[in-house]
C-alpha cells in the first residue's frame, strides 16, 4: 500500500528515508563481514543482509515512476562517487598526506567502516539502476505488461 508523502508506510511502520537508511545499514553490514567466497556460515550471513538491504532498496522504488527511478539512479551514482572517495584515498594513497590518512585507517575499524559505507552505496546504485532499466522496459510494478503493451499496440493499428 502506498503511503502518502511524509507518513510512514502501515504495512511495515517505517518511513521512506528510515527504510532507506536501514537497507543501506544492512548493506554495509553485509560488506562489513563478507570475507570473499569462500563457503562459510558467514560469507552465507554476509549474502543474506546484502540481499534483504537490496530488497529493501526495492521495495522503495515499487510505487516510483519510471523517471523518479532515474533520477534516484543518478542521486545514487553520485553518492556511491561521493562515498567512495575516503575509501580510495585512505587505500591507494597517491602522495604523502594521502598516504598518512591511509596509514591511519589501513587495518582499523575505520579502514572496515570505510569500505563498507562504500560497497554499499556502490550496491544501492546498482540495484537502483537495475530497476531502473527494468522499468524503462516495463518491467515494473503498475505500468503495463510487455504482453499488455502489444496487445495494445496491436488493437490501435
Amino acid at each position: 500500500m502506498p503511503s502518502s508523502a511524509g507518513s510512514p508506510d502501515v504495512s511495515t511502520g517505517l518511513g521512506p528515508l528510515a527504510q532507506f537508511v536501514g537497507s543501506i545499514s544492512l548493506t554495509a553490514a553485509g560488506v562489513a563481514i563478507a570475507d570473499g567466497l569462500a563457503p562459510s556460515p558467514r560469507t552465507l550471513l554476509a549474502l543474506g543482509l546484502l540481499a534483504v538491504g537490496a530488497a529493501g532498496i526495492s521495495r522503495l522504488a515499487a510505487d516510483a515512476s519510471v523517471r523518479e527511478l532515474h533520477r534516484a539512479a543518478w542521486r545514487r551514482w553520485l553518492l556511491a562517487v561521493v562515498g567512495f572517495v575516503p575509501y580510495g584515498l585512505a587505500t591507494a594513497p597517491q602522495t604523502d598526506a594521502a598516504a598518512a590518512l591511509g596509514s591511519q585507517f589501513g587495518a582499523t575499524v575505520g579502514g572496515v567502516v570505510l569500505e563498507a559505507i562504500a560497497g554499499a552505496l556502490f550496491l544501492t546504485a546498482v540495484t537502483t539502476t537495475v530497476m531502473a532499466a527494468l522499468a524503462q522496459y516495463g518491467l515494473h510494478p503498475g505500468a503495463p505488461t510487455p504482453e499488455e503493451r502489444v496487445l495494445d499496440e496491436s488493437l490501435d493499428d
